[in-house]
């Protein structure tokens, strides 16, 4: 039992990064000075890192990439921990997730237990919270030393189950570049507004077009779609809490337990429902998210605290129910997820800079234009959940899901 988890912990270490992050990252903001870009690129130069990286370095089946990854993550997290000004954390933060992909790339396929991912899921946001109480955030990046050396021992521990793939070198630095490009332009769009920002937007997105590495896009798309949300609320919502509503590091983690504990819950308990788990999970996100496009500066807590649970919730079971429909493609759909997450953020927090920035310059208070900003990242969110709905119904995108299980039944 204990060895078929193994595989899991490393995937469990930085899903805590991400989720842990996340709370700190106001703090950050207001110790060094950090734009509202720069907070974004807090943790998507994280996932961006691990994103591109992933799909390059899992069809080389090294173990040696273990030690490498391993070594990586705990000097991201040095330099993070020194760091004094926000480039130099962006940076540290781009090689922790360089190192994580080279962790995470021989463990492919081996994520059968999903425990440890879960919980660091569900408790991450309390984690950064404790250490955003006492303004911890140096002494919570030492603390990623010790865990990258864990989290390279589980890895170097567990059998190596990384699957061959045909996709070419050329597509995989494709999907890297365009991946890279697209994330950048979205992100920076604010700041450099529509010259390069639009000329590197249009470029990632060509290059993506062209690297078509997902072999089940139905699977796929509704991974990403999903790893989208979640990342996204998980990143805004504690600025709103502590910045918009002054409230202190511990609380706005505990807070965040209302989005992350359901969506576990609701992972768990969905496949006992059956086939109305997906609907269900789909209509809960949608009214969460519907909230969220209200929120001002002075939205009630139990409101707020409702949007979260419904939002995590239909998270959890619309998850639930893509891995009922293709178990066989949860493994390869991890790809897929990382670059959900690292292009919904960037997509959606890219339009909370733009209105953040016009409630400023139209007189609101910071309070009130970070709310607003937050509804309409909530608005992005909407529209791409949407679109992708309409492109998973098309017919002939996708392995039906019996022919899909049938290779894993048979191996």
């Amino acid at each position: 039992m204990i060895r078929r988890a193994l595989p899991s912990l490393p995937l469990a270490v930085v899903v805590l990064d991400v989720t842990a992050v996340a709370v700190l990252v106001p703090d950050i903001r207001l110790d060094l000075g950090s734009s509202s870009s720069g907070g974004q690129w807090i943790v998507n130069a994280y996932l961006l890192a691990l994103a591109a990286l992933f799909p390059l370095l899992a069809p080389l089946r090294a173990r040696g990439l273990t030690i490498t990854g391993a070594l990586a993550m705990a000097a991201g997290a040095i330099v993070c921990a020194r760091a004094s000004s926000t480039a130099a954390l962006v940076t540290g933060q781009a090689i922790q997730g360089a190192g994580a992909a080279a962790l995470l790339a021989p463990l492919t396929g081996g994520w059968a237990a999903l425990a440890l991912p879960a919980a660091a899921l569900a408790l991450g946001p309390a984690v950064g919270g404790v250490f955003a109480e006492q303004n911890w955030w140096h002494v919570f990046f030492w603390a990623g030393v010790p865990l990258a050396a864990l989290a390279g021992a589980a890895a170097l521990a567990a059998p190596s189950t990384a699957d061959a793939q045909e996709t070419s070198p050329l597509r995989l630095s494709a999907f890297a570049a365009g991946l890279t490009a697209l994330t950048i332009g979205l992100v920076q769009g604010e700041v450099w507004s529509w010259g390069w920002s639009a000329l590197l937007t249009l470029a990632g997105a060509v290059m993506l077009g062209r690297a078509r590495l997902i072999g089940l896009p139905r699977a796929a798309l509704a991974w990403a779609l999903l790893a989208a949300c979640l990342t996204t609320v998980v990143f805004l919502m504690p600025q709103y809490f502590q910045l918009a509503r002054n409230l202190s590091g511990l609380r706005s983690g505990v807070l965040m337990l209302a989005l992350t504990l359901p969506a576990v819950g609701a992972w768990t308990v969905a496949p006992w429902l059956g086939r109305r788990a997906p609907i269900a999970g789909v209509a809960c996100l949608v009214a969460g998210l519907g909230i969220l496009v209200t929120l001002d500066a002075h939205t009630r807590y139990a409101l707020l605290i409702g949007a979260l649970g419904l939002t995590g919730a239909g998270l959890g079971s619309a998850a639930a129910g893509v891995r009922a429909w293709q178990p066989a493609a949860v493994p390869a759909a991890l790809p897929a997820a990382l670059a959900g997450a690292a292009l919904g953020l960037a997509g959606a927090g890219g339009a909370f800079q733009f209105a953040e920035a016009d409630e400023r310059g139209a007189g609101s208070s910071f309070e009130q234009a970070l709310a607003v900003g937050i509804g309409w990242a909530a608005v992005v969110l909407l529209v791409l959940l949407a679109a992708g709905a309409l492109l998973i119904r098309r017919p002939g995108r996708s392995t039906p899901a019996s022919s899909a299980a049938r290779p894993a039944a048979e191996s």
